[in-house]
């Protein structure tokens, strides 16, 4: 992926808008596999093998994520799995929705909501770390025998 792409933090969290989404598929994939195919079969495989594929991709797109984002900031947008596997579940397998799983929902919605409204008061930390990684590299090398430096 273009690392000037990710230098941009809108397109950071749209990355992990992706990753998020990506990986509320592998439930649902797994559910169809196991519940529309008899356990070893072809079509059993196709699902898992999906999934494996899916959560993949998930797991590539985290990793540039928590390269450029705090731990924290980052997994608050789990939550919004939990509001796309409540969709499918509705959608894919038409199951039935009780208002105690709609408040948790609205619970989940309500806490990403707090959450990134005080992250937009915070200032970024992506470009900070990354210089304070440099001089903390340059410092360490500046004192080691052989580096030139005293």
């Amino acid at each position: 992926m273009n690392k000037h792409f990710l230098d941009k933090r809108r397109n950071v969290f749209l990355l992990a808008a992706f990753a998020v989404f990506m990986e509320s598929l592998t439930s649902p994939c797994l559910k169809i596999g196991s519940q529309r195919y008899e356990t070893f079969s072809i079509g059993y495989f196709f699902w898992f093998g999906l999934a494996v594929v899916i959560l993949g991709i998930y797991a590539v797109c985290w990793q540039l994520i928590l390269e450029r984002i705090p731990l924290t900031t980052a997994y608050l947008r789990r939550g919004f799995s939990y509001i796309l596997l409540f969709i499918w579940s509705m959608l894919i397998f038409h199951e039935t929705i009780t208002i105690r799983q709609i408040i948790g929902i609205a619970v989940i919605s309500l806490g990403m909501i707090i959450s990134v409204s005080e992250e937009s008061k915070d200032p970024p930390e992506t470009a900070g770390a990354e210089n304070a990684a440099e001089t903390t590299d340059a410092a360490q090398t500046a004192g080691t025998p052989g580096s030139g430096q005293p």
